[in-house]
């Protein structure tokens, strides 16, 4: 392995070892919560055959789908 590949090979050792270190958050109990009632009224909508997202504004503003 030459010196430019060992280089080479450190730089992408380096950028995996970060992985997406950057695009972590962390997640409030209120916000998880707001998450599993939009996916479980998406089921109940796809199940009746109503569409997704609703569109109805009134509905939309509900679920906060902005």
């Amino acid at each position: 392995m030459t010196e430019a590949q060992k280089k080479i090979r450190e730089y992408l050792a380096y950028i995996g070892s970060r992985g997406g270190s950057a695009s972590r958050r962390e997640l409030t109990r209120s916000h998880a919560k707001q998450m599993v009632a939009i996916r479980e009224a998406k089921r109940a909508a796809l199940k009746t055959g109503k569409p997704w997202p609703p569109t109805i504004p009134r509905n939309r503003r509900l679920l906060k789908l902005h």
